[in-house]
């Protein structure tokens, strides 16, 4: 099993990544103690609708800061596909299956590994967020930050939840045949979403949707937050393990 993982951790260029990481940790935490939201040069501060003091470096900060987080999310889900397809154009499979390994050690395999690489950004992104919050001026810019921080966990989910349909799609049907599956669904989506920016009430989503908005939003819903943060990774953790079971099942069923 080690082997199987590290050989997914090498297709994606593991280790360069991780230098990635670990170098962008340090240069997000040098920039942050040295512009920290809390400096008061008028260049920098402004007022919300309410009458709160923010500092233009916490916008900036949290827009690095939720970058990352989107970027990431792409990341995880792109190498469903990659860790699969490597295995196929390779003949790495079938190589595999020829081995004395455990009969479901190669699904076995790919699950951990997207498990394994979602729990690793998740650290990385809640220590993110406890630097850039460490920094922040008190108020709202800290109370953003903190709401920012508690959806990070149910992000990570939704990449879970995502790699739990497309794992069995990909090790099942193949790498293109998924592919076309999942094109298919996201240019339905882009479609839905084209078809609202062209003919949808914009007025409504900048009416409704802005900062203050969202704090109010947040602030009367705390206690479904946390609880959503909370149970959110048991159950996503459930439906992943029957995904698993599941694509064990079906690919047994070919052999």
């Amino acid at each position: 099993m080690g082997g199987l993982l590290y050989k997914d951790f090498v297709s994606i260029n593991g280790k360069k990544l991780v230098w990635i990481l670990i170098i962008g940790t340090v240069l997000f935490f040098g920039l942050r103690v040295a512009f920290p939201g809390t400096m008061n040069q008028e260049a920098f501060l402004t007022m919300t609708e309410d009458g709160q003091e923010m500092n233009l470096l916490d916008y900036l900060f949290f827009s690095i800061f939720a970058c990352c987080i989107i970027g990431i999310l792409g990341l995880v889900n792109g190498w469903v596909a990659k860790i699969v397809d490597g295995d196929t154009k390779n003949k790495i499979r079938g190589y595999i299956s020829s081995l004395p390994l455990e009969k479901n050690a190669y699904i076995a395999s790919k699950y951990l590994f997207i498990a394994i690489s979602a729990y690793v950004f998740l650290s990385f992104e809640m220590m993110w967020g406890v630097i850039c919050n460490a920094f922040c001026r008190e108020g709202v810019s800290s109370e953003l930050m903190a709401a920012i921080c508690s959806f990070i966990p149910p992000l990570i989910c939704l990449v879970l939840l995502s790699a739990a349909i497309e794992l069995p799609l990909f090790i099942l049907l193949g790498v293109q045949k998924a592919k076309l599956i999942k094109i298919a669904v996201v240019m339905g989506i882009g479609f839905v979403i084209v078809g609202f920016l062209l003919f949808g009430n914009l007025n409504w989503i900048s009416e409704n949707f802005n900062i203050l908005t969202f704090m109010n939003w947040y602030e009367t819903h705390t206690f479904e937050v946390a609880f959503l943060t909370i149970l959110s990774p048991v159950i996503t953790l459930a439906l992943y393990y029957v995904s698993y079971r599941i694509t064990c099942f079906f690919s047994n069923q070919e052999v």
